[in-house]
C-alpha cells in the first residue's frame, strides 16, 4: 500500500482489537446481511468475499467498524444522508452505513477501495439545518478529517425512529410516490416513473442542465469504467483508469491506454477499436457521476416525500 494510505489509517480508532477486528467485522457483516435479505443468495455470497479480500488486503477492517459505529452514533439523534462512494460497497449497505445496495445500482466496490489507494475516502454526512454540532459530538477531535459533516438547509428534520422503520420495509415502488417525489423538485415528466433508479436519473439530467445544453453519451462512472472492463480490465485497473482521467494525470493516462491496448488485444479487440473505446471514456469521464450515490439521493427524496406525507395525513 501507498505509505500516505497507511499514514492516515493510523489516525482511525480501534473499536476493537487488532486481533478481534476481522473476526467482528464478519460477525456484524453476516449479522446485517441476514437482516437485509434474509436469506443470502450466491451473488452476494461471492459480493463480500470479494469485498473481504481486498479489505483484509488493504488492512481498512477498523475503518469499516469505525463507519458503522459513528453513522449508528449520529443515527440515535439525527437521521444521517450518507452521499459518499461508501454507497458502493455490499459491506457498507450490511453494517447499515449506507442504504444503497450496490448490486442493485451495477456498482463495483474499487471505486471506493483499491490496493493502489493513496487516500482515505472521506465519509460525507449531510444533516439537517442547525444540527451540525450535534453530529459532530460523536467524533473524536483527532479524525475530523476522516469525516465530514455539512448541513443542508433543504433536508427535512425527521424523527430518526422514522426513518429507520421506513428503510425496514421501504420497496421503493410506489408509483405514485415517486412522481410526487419527482415533482417535489420540479422534476415530474410525461413519461410515469416506475423505479427508484429512474427517478435517479431524473436528478442527473437536472445536474446536466444546470450547466449544459445536451447530456453526455454517459451519464455513470459504473457505465464507463464497465466498457474498461469488458475488454478486459479488472475493476481495479479500470477504477485506476478513471482516476488517472479524471485528474487529468496524462503519464498515468499514457500507461492504462497501453495496459488496456494488451487486455483488449488478448479479448479479441482491434487496435483501432480498443483505442475508440478508451477515448471515449477518456472524453466523457468528467461529466459522469456515481450512480450508486444519485440513487442514494433519490431513495432518500422518496422517503422525504413519503414522511412528509405521513405526517400531513
Amino acid at each position: 500500500m501507498d505509505p500516505r494510505f497507511i499514514q492516515q489509517l493510523e489516525y482511525v480508532p480501534d473499536t476493537e482489537g487488532d486481533e478481534a477486528a476481522f473476526v467482528v467485522l464478519e460477525q456484524k457483516v453476516e449479522k446485517g446481511a441476514k437482516r437485509r435479505f434474509g436469506c443470502i443468495g450466491e451473488s452476494e455470497k461471492n459480493r463480500l468475499a470479494h469485498e473481504f479480500e481486498l479489505i483484509h488486503a488493504t488492512n481498512t477492517t477498523k475503518l469499516f467498524l469505525y463507519w458503522a459505529d459513528i453513522v449508528a452514533a449520529i443515527r440515535q439523534k439525527i437521521y444521517p444522508y450518507i452521499y459518499s462512494v461508501q454507497n458502493c460497497s455490499l459491506v457498507s449497505y450490511c453494517l447499515g452505513i449506507t442504504e444503497v445496495n450496490p448490486l442493485l445500482t451495477g456498482s463495483y466496490f474499487e471505486r471506493l477501495l483499491t490496493r493502489r489507494s493513496t487516500h482515505i475516502p472521506i465519509l460525507f454526512i449531510e444533516v439537517p439545518k442547525g444540527r451540525g454540532r450535534e453530529a459532530s459530538e460523536s467524533l473524536g477531535g483527532e479524525v475530523k478529517s476522516l469525516i465530514e459533516i455539512e448541513e443542508n438547509a433543504a433536508l427535512p428534520d425527521l424523527d430518526p425512529i422514522d426513518v429507520m422503520d421506513f428503510f425496514k420495509r421501504a420497496t421503493f415502488e410506489n408509483r405514485e410516490l415517486l412522481q410526487s417525489a419527482a415533482a417535489s423538485l420540479g422534476l415530474a415528466g410525461q413519461k410515469p416513473l416506475e423505479t427508484v433508479r429512474a427517478l435517479a436519473d431524473l436528478l442527473v439530467y437536472k445536474r446536466y442542465k444546470e450547466f449544459m445544453d445536451e447530456k453526455p453519451s454517459l451519464l455513470y462512472q459504473e457505465d464507463a469504467v464497465d466498457l474498461l472492463v469488458k475488454a478486459g480490465l479488472s475493476y481495479e485497473e479500470a477504477e485506476c483508469a478513471r482516476r488517472a482521467f479524471a485528474m487529468k494525470n496524462r503519464g498515468e493516462t499514457t500507461s492504462c491506454r497501453k495496459m488496456f491496448e494488451r487486455a483488449a488485444r488478448k479479448n479479441g479487440y482491434s487496435i483501432g477499436e480498443a483505442n475508440a473505446i478508451f477515448s471515449a471514456v477518456e472524453k466523457e469521464i468528467n461529466f459522469t457521476v456515481c450512480r450508486a450515490s444519485y440513487v442514494a439521493m433519490a431513495q432518500y427524496l422518496y422517503m422525504d416525500t413519503f414522511l412528509q406525507d405521513k405526517t400531513k395525513g
